[in-house]
């Protein structure tokens, strides 16, 4: 009897310790996204599941070293920071680091919050330049801001040398005419703005300057927007969308506007433009589309879209800095939550990755990506593909030779 009460006691401090060590080992990841959101358009909605899609991959092929708390992203910024202060005080399930959001709004909001809290973050999708605080020491962005696809196009594709290389030399091959479109907002408008300075840069001219509303587009002033780049002789519409709808929306309003052969040539930069929704439909036919580059050899069967990929190699990477902490703070007695946030904000400080679907990635002192590559998709019917570059180039040539008088 005795013997078979000292094995009871035995048994219940095994499993206590092994359910201890358990405990110790799960982190948990808070996850802030517009898969369920309410106050957010459908677009932003079609975005959000497309970031669950890649979290979802990731969940379904990993160990029992992960836990994720997910909340829903929402339009109000006191919401956000509700949402936020939740996920970092809940004693219960303690968050070790945040991933999101999916707009630029909210990943701003968050990027603010996770450097007051001590947070560290990794950013996967959001393309706004100014999403980072000034003083950021918390947050890592796997994501290509908006003007880092505008120095790409105007300072390795379109270059001063490569369009002239375009031209006949006669007397009526024209300077390259550019029209720029963007949505009005902070994100829209800096992104713009560096789109003219590095356009500008390369003696391209500026024949239209312009925005529309982010979520729902005026069919009025588009009309207005396209008559005015009809009389400048606008060649290629540079257009910043994060919204699928919004992308759509302009596209099929050009289609409606212009006589097909008359049309200018429409660019459109990741965000709405790379979104399942936008590449799977009609409007996508026709339109270049640039976006940062996925590594498709790298890349888990499941991921089709950039959003995807993202989602699902910031999971990736926050998994590694978690590894990494967890082996650096195993030789430090009861080390406490803030020491294993700060272990994981020191590992993605230091890292340098070949990560799924996105390649080679490390961060500057910003915690930005400093190893960005891009790429074009392009269908002249049906789905898009990844085309060469000299592809918009070949589209430009007719354009910038053509005769005014014929």
């Amino acid at each position: 009897m005795k013997n078979i009460v000292h094995f009871i006691a035995f048994l219940a401090t095994t499993l206590l310790l092994v359910a201890c060590s358990s405990a110790k080992s799960q982190a948990t990841l808070g996850v802030v996204s517009a898969v369920d959101a309410q106050s957010l358009s459908a677009g932003i909605f079609a975005l959000g599941a497309e970031q669950k899609t890649g979290y979802d991959l990731f969940e379904s092929g990993r160990n029992n070293e992960l836990r994720f708390s997910y909340e829903s992203e929402s339009a109000l910024p006191d919401e956000v920071q509700v949402t936020v202060r939740g996920l970092v005080e809940d004693n219960s399930q303690p968050v070790v680091a945040l991933v999101g959001a999916t707009t630029n709004a909210g990943t701003t909001r968050m990027a603010a919050l996770a450097n007051f809290f001590n947070l560290p973050m990794v950013v996967p999708s959001a393309i706004g330049d100014n999403l980072l605080p000034s003083n950021n020491l918390w947050v890592f962005r796997l994501s290509a801001p908006g003007s880092a696809h505008a120095a790409h196009l105007f300072g390795t594709i379109l270059t001063r040398q490569s369009l002239a290389a375009l031209t006949t030399g006669d007397e009526f091959a024209a300077p390259l005419t550019l029209g720029i479109l963007y949505e009005q907002n902070t994100f829209g408008e800096s992104t713009a703005v560096e789109t003219a300075k590095t356009a500008m840069s390369q003696e391209i001219e500026i024949g239209f300057y312009g925005h529309f509303d982010p979520d729902a587009p005026d069919k009025a002033r588009l009309v207005q927007a396209l008559s005015a780049m009809q009389e400048a002789g606008v060649d290629l519409v540079y257009i910043v969308a994060s919204n699928p709808d919004s992308a759509q929306a302009i596209v099929r309003a050009f289609r409606e506007f212009f006589v097909a052969e008359d049309t200018p040539l429409l660019l459109g930069q990741s965000g709405g433009f790379a979104s399942r929704q936008f590449l799977a439909s009609p409007e996508a036919a026709g339109v270049f589309i640039l976006r940062q580059q996925i590594v498709t050899d790298r890349c888990p069967d499941g991921i089709e879209t950039l959003t995807e990929a993202e989602s699902y190699a910031a999971i990736q990477l926050l998994s590694f800095a978690l590894e990494q902490s967890n082996d650096q703070l195993g030789a430090k007695d009861n080390p406490t939550l803030l020491d294993q946030r700060e272990a994981v904000r020191d590992s993605l400080k230091a890292s340098s990755l070949n990560l799924p679907c996105l390649g080679l990635t490390s961060f500057d002192n910003s915690g930005q990506n400093k190893n960005l590559q891009f790429e074009f998709l392009y269908a002249a019917s049906g789905t898009p593909r990844i085309i060469a570059a000299e592809k918009l180039l070949e589209a430009l040539a007719p354009k910038l030779n053509q005769d005014p008088f014929e």
